[in-house]
């Protein structure tokens, strides 16, 4: 093998060394875990037979890195009448543009609403994003005379 052929296999072996090392593997997506408030955004919309219109909520909990949501706080007010969060912590997450609430659940005049909500987020995998629940139907926890499901239709910004 002639001095330049020797030169250049060593020239293309060093290079493809090179771009291997200086390409490292992309890391998946992770959310900054710690701390997270969410904060209605416009109006929520709770409907048992007589819908309901909320002007103030605010939701407090921590993210993990892979979006797990722990909800330890929450507040709802402007409603026309009181509207109290129940069985706190709710879990839930913020995965691939899919939001979900599990063990939800709030009592109004005597009755008790209660199940999972799913909705969307947009915003890219790190807050603020903003989550979308619309007509997510919850059932009928408790309460005499009360309608067996509600809806409830809300935004919110997580922060």
């Amino acid at each position: 093998m002639s001095r330049k052929t020797k030169l250049a296999a060593t020239s293309v072996a060093a290079l493809a060394a090179a771009a291997t090392v200086a390409v490292p593997a992309t890391p998946a997506m992770a959310w900054t875990a710690g701390p997270v408030t969410a904060n209605l955004s416009g109006t929520m919309t709770i409907n048992a037979g007589v819908a309901a219109t909320c002007t103030s909520s605010t939701l407090g909990g921590t993210i993990a890195t892979n979006g797990a949501l722990s909800i330890t706080s929450a507040s709802v007010g402007g409603c026309g009448v009181t509207v109290t969060p129940q069985a706190l912590p709710w879990s839930g997450s913020l995965s691939g543009g899919v939001a979900t609430l599990s063990g939800f659940r709030m009592s109004a005049i005597g009755c008790s609403y209660g199940g999972s909500l799913t909705g969307s987020y947009s915003g890219a995998d790190n807050l603020p994003v903003t989550v979308t629940f619309t007509n997510q139907t919850v059932n009928k926890v408790s309460g005499l005379f009360c309608p067996s499901s509600a809806t409830i239709t809300a935004t919110y910004v997580f922060s």
